[in-house]
């Protein structure tokens, strides 16, 4: 709506603010871009366009895509004198918004969202629709209040599909079909056993991007695939565990993976000898050896990215590779020390974060920006044992261009006088070291000296 201003004729008061008139230029365009203006709209509100006038009454039944979700629209329909009656007006509003001939047999995007209490054949009749029409995108989050809907095998089977997203379903012997214009692939929450995913991944030959998250029922699962570009494999939580985890994609690129719950005696053993051509590497809360490292890591002469968040298991890593860039490493464990060789020439970026230190060895000769943040807002005091691993921590990034380091406790920079005789400055050659603590430091002349003492060639000046 657009709006304007119009004068007051002669006579009136003077003072009187001029009259707003809004214009209806909306209604103005063509219908096919009304139509393109709708489909990023809530079915809902889609639907109720149609009281607008009388162009617009039918308008809604010509928009390629569904969007349809309960705890979103129930709100809406439900007034607030009734009840529990706003999930039923909710049903009959699916009812006819699927029960409506469309005039196009296209749909670009059908979205289910919806709270499942058990009944299947309400949900079975609505996805009927889908059989009718030639579908590209299909996403059905139907989550389980008091069972988990079981989602019959042709609702899967158009060939039209080039993306589905499922959540909170039951996919139960499901056996190998066609899926040629399948590109993405996400299952999350979903109950399935080894043999339903190996039969999926089997009927998406140029499947691209695959996300299992938390799916109930797989024990040692294999995802094998020639054209899989992307993986982001969760496992975990009350009954998700995965024992093991074997991937054969020969081009695949980017692998991610996550394991969830505090308990360590859960393990899954991550097996990646296929995938030569992986550039982006995520772990989180893994079970990694020193072994798996000494294998891999070499074995991937594409690998740019590498993350690793609280991972376990080993004690000497060792990370060589002649083109990895990023290096990204978290360890928020108090118990954990492990140690770390990194060789790597075209290295650019490190990060690290943890509780503590490690004794860290580094052949990094490009190395540019180095992060260092110490979460140490539990710690007290501050021994000898600390400030010598500080120094000898530092001292591998002397080479680098800029470092930056936040720490919780101020302490933990203030290096004692007696050791800054036993040790020589760590950073001596560098000229851009910034510096942050937790809150605003109270000792901020000592500080200063040990940070001058740490890099006495560094440039930019400390924020305190």
């Amino acid at each position: 709506m657009a709006t304007k201003k119009r004068k007051h004729r002669k006579g009136m008061e003077q003072d009187k603010e001029p009259e707003t008139v809004f214009e209806d230029r909306i209604s103005e365009l063509p219908e096919a871009i009304i139509i393109h203006i709708l489909s990023f709209l809530p079915t809902l509100n889609a639907v109720r366009t149609s009281l607008l006038s009388k162009r617009w009454r039918h308008m809604w039944t010509s928009v390629p895509a569904i969007d349809i979700c309960d705890s979103r629209d129930i709100p809406c329909l439900r007034r607030r004198d009734e009840g529990n009656s706003g999930r039923k007006k909710f049903y009959n509003f699916v009812d006819m918004c699927l029960k409506h001939q469309y005039a196009d047999t296209t749909i670009s995007k059908f979205r289910l969202s919806v709270n499942y209490y058990g009944g299947s054949s309400r949900v079975d009749d609505w996805l009927r629709f889908l059989g009718k029409k030639t579908v590209q995108e299909l996403e059905l989050h139907v989550l389980p209040m008091k069972a988990r809907y079981c989602l019959p095998h042709s609702i899967i089977n158009f060939r039209s599909l080039t993306l589905i997203k499922l959540t909170g379903l039951a996919l139960v012997n499901f056996a190998p079909t066609s899926l040629p214009s399948l590109k993405e692939l996400c299952l999350s929450y979903i109950q399935m056993d080894d043999r339903v995913l190996n039969n999926l991944l089997l009927s998406c030959i140029f499947l691209e991007t695959l996300q299992v998250h938390y799916c109930y029922g797989l024990v040692n699962p294999k995802v094998s695939s020639l054209s899989l570009e992307s993986l982001d494999f969760k496992t975990g939580g009350m009954t998700c565990y995965c024992h093991t985890l074997e991937v054969e994609a020969i081009n695949l690129h980017s692998f991610a993976f996550e394991q969830s719950g505090g308990s360590r005696s859960k393990k899954c053993d991550i097996n990646l000898v296929h995938c030569s051509r992986i550039r982006n590497l995520s772990l989180s809360k893994a079970f990694l050896t020193d072994q798996w490292f000494k294998v891999l890591i070499p074995q991937l002469p594409h690998l740019e990215s590498l993350k690793l968040k609280d991972c376990y298991g080993f004690q000497h890593i060792k990370i060589w590779n002649q083109n990895l860039r990023n290096f990204d490493f978290t360890l928020h464990s108090q118990w954990d020390s492990p140690e770390a060789t990194i060789d790597a020439p075209n290295l650019a970026y490190f990060c690290y974060t943890g509780y503590s230190l490690l004794k860290i060895s580094v052949n990094a000769p490009n190395l540019l920006d180095i992060y260092i943040e110490v979460t140490d807002h539990i710690r007290k005091t501050y021994d000898v044992a600390w400030y010598t691993c500080l120094i000898e921590f530092l001292s591998e990034f002397n080479s680098s261009k800029n470092v930056s380091v936040f720490c919780c406790n101020e302490k933990a920079l203030i290096i004692p006088d007696e050791l800054k005789k036993m040790h020589s400055s760590p950073l001596p050659d560098l000229k851009h070291m910034k510096v942050k603590t937790g809150s605003r430091p109270f000792r901020k002349a000592m500080l200063q000296k040990s940070l001058l003492w740490i890099a006495p060639s560094n440039l930019e000046k400390f924020p305190f």
